[in-house]
């Protein structure tokens, strides 16, 4: 693949596994919706159960492989209905971060809310040697969702 074809390859958003919530240590109901869900790639909707889960995203490797708190749906979930970047979550300031086929860090940037997320996640894929995104919301800190090339 060229450096021209990797500038204009498609993108894929992967959601994490809704079967990640059987490890939940507390389930609720989410009266106000708003809540992430890592599952589906959207956010909760008011009445929703949902679970708060401690995971290990994929990828990173050594001291650059973090676990955190995420949301998913407590009850199994269908995945994302959109192949897009999740709208939703354009609403959050994230830090992209790129990493090489060894899994460390190589680089990242933070974009702010509203668009401009695929021309971001696009311009940092464009370097050969990164081999996929992780994307983290700046003010909790917590794994948001990866990106790779399709």
């Amino acid at each position: 693949m060229t450096e021209t074809d990797i500038r204009t390859a498609p993108l894929r958003y992967e959601p994490l596994p809704a079967s990640l919530a059987a490890d939940a240590t507390r389930t609720f109901i989410d009266d106000d919706g708003g809540a992430p869900l890592r599952c589906c790639l959207r956010d909760s909707r008011a009445g929703e159960r949902i679970a708060l889960v401690a995971v290990t995203p994929e990828g990173p490797q050594g001291a650059y492989r973090e676990t955190g708190p995420v949301f998913l749906h407590a009850d199994g979930c269908s995945g994302p209905t959109d192949t897009g970047y999740p709208e939703e979550f354009r609403r959050r300031t994230q830090v992209f971060r790129a990493y090489d086929h060894a899994g460390v860090i190589v680089g990242g940037e933070v974009v702010r809310p509203g668009s401009g997320q695929e021309e971001a996640a696009a311009r940092l894929l464009a370097d050969t040697d990164v081999a996929f995104l992780q994307t983290r919301n700046v003010v909790f800190g917590c794994y948001m969702l990866t990106i790779k090339r399709s």
